[in-house]
């Protein structure tokens, strides 16, 4: 089923991209493309093939958890460039970027 406009710009708005008609319909055709790849990489046969998450064998040392005291928050919080009820105060990302 070939993807439609209004789903990338659905998709656009989840990710807080501004697309224009010229770029959504663009995008349309790339992520279509992608969409009918992953098609065709479904019809594999993978039935005797070992599921992996790394195509090679990692060896990495993990150290053991070890519970230790935090920073004091007034170190903590003492090169945060806004701070606001003892937390960091950050621009909002949601509802057009007001504090």
């Amino acid at each position: 089923m070939p993807l439609t406009e209004k789903q990338v710009n659905y998709v656009a708005r989840l990710a807080r991209i501004r697309l224009d008609p010229e770029s959504a319909a663009q995008m349309t055709v790339h992520l279509d493309a992608v969409l009918e790849y992953m098609t065709q990489l479904n019809e594999l046969n993978t039935d005797d093939i070992q599921p992996t998450m790394h195509v090679v064998a990692l060896n990495v040392p993990l150290r053991a958890d070890e519970v230790r005291p935090s920073l004091p928050l007034g170190e903590t919080l003492k090169n945060a460039p806004d701070v606001r009820d003892n937390m960091f105060e950050v621009p909002r990302i949601m509802d057009g970027g007001e504090h």
